[in-house]
């Protein structure tokens, strides 16, 4: 006969009680079905866990012991229990959640905090990346949802739209054309030109020259950064422009002015991806009901 749970619970329940009728009561169950399991327990363990008389239930010096280290056993294992089943509806566990900087200068700080009252059990975990490393994170289950920019469609992923965007380009607050609103991208053609980092901004750099290559240019790319306030201290610096998608971000800018491009610039998506094989995660759609809220 193997060890059991249920002779762990019935000997708990007689052992705190030191009563068998008063641990049948408390377990529901009939007394003598109670008295089997604990004898079959003794047998089990080879040692006599309780002194009995017609009087009176007592612990053995063993059944103390027994009592010491299986209550703390059953605690925990109730607690693993409960936390197992709350993070099956999605009320507590954990969440990844990967970012690159559009999102981080976008609605990510707003709709982090909405998910975080609505499930304070969810332990949030945030994770710097670009799109291309937040896709392959998701595919081996690194992270469990990634907001990303310029993502092509993958038949692994699910997509839901967070925001669209149209580019406009950042000139430094001493730079000729920085008393317009509008500009042509054509007149940028001699202007030097400040980009984030190839490596891993390629995905929404690709727009970028594209939209410019087909006004008869490529831009002459000066110099690179890994982040967007890298870039903008860049153009502050009049070392180039910038083309940058719109946000309310742009408007907290210091040092540089916002241009609206004429040419109907292409607009950037940024999107939220996770994994079609995650499909049962109620954290997940929980994270996506929340999104979906805020937007």
């Amino acid at each position: 006969m193997k060890l059991e749970l249920r002779h762990l619970k019935a000997f708990q329940a007689v052992a705190e009680s030191l009563s068998f009728r008063a641990g049948s009561e408390k377990l529901n169950t009939a007394q003598p079905a109670v008295s089997r399991t604990i004898r079959d327990l003794e047998d089990v363990l080879q040692v006599k866990l309780f002194e009995r008389t017609t009087r009176s239930t007592t612990l053995t010096d063993a059944g103390r012991i027994f009592l010491k280290h299986t209550k703390r056993l059953i605690v925990d294992l109730d607690r693993a229990i409960d936390l197992t089943r709350k993070t099956n509806e999605g009320t507590t566990g954990e969440l990844r959640i990967a970012f690159n900087d559009f999102a981080i200068n976008g609605s990510l700080p707003d709709i982090i905090r909405e998910f975080r009252s609505r499930h304070p059990m969810i332990e949030v975990k945030l994770i710097d990346s670009t799109t291309p490393e937040a896709v392959e994170q998701i595919i081996d289950n690194k992270i469990d949802v990634a907001l990303v920019t310029g993502c092509h469609p993958r038949p692994e992923l699910n997509h839901r739209l967070v925001r669209l965007e149209h580019l406009v380009c950042i000139v430094s607050s001493k730079h000729r054309l920085a008393q317009r609103k509008f500009v042509q991208i054509s007149e940028l053609r001699t202007e030097p030109f400040v980009m984030g980092r190839w490596a891993t901004w390629k995905s929404y750099n690709r727009v970028v020259i594209s939209y410019c290559e087909e006004h008869g240019f490529t831009p002459e790319v000066v110099q690179e950064a890994e982040h967007i306030d890298g870039l903008v201290g860049f153009v502050g610096a009049s070392m180039g422009v910038c083309i940058l998608p719109a946000g309310n971000w742009t408007n907290a800018m210091s040092g540089v002015s916002k241009l609206e491009l004429i040419d109907q610039p292409p607009e950037v998506k940024t999107e939220l991806i996770w994994s079609k094989q995650r499909g049962d995660s109620r954290a997940i759609a929980n994270f996506v009901k929340t999104l979906d809220l805020a937007l």
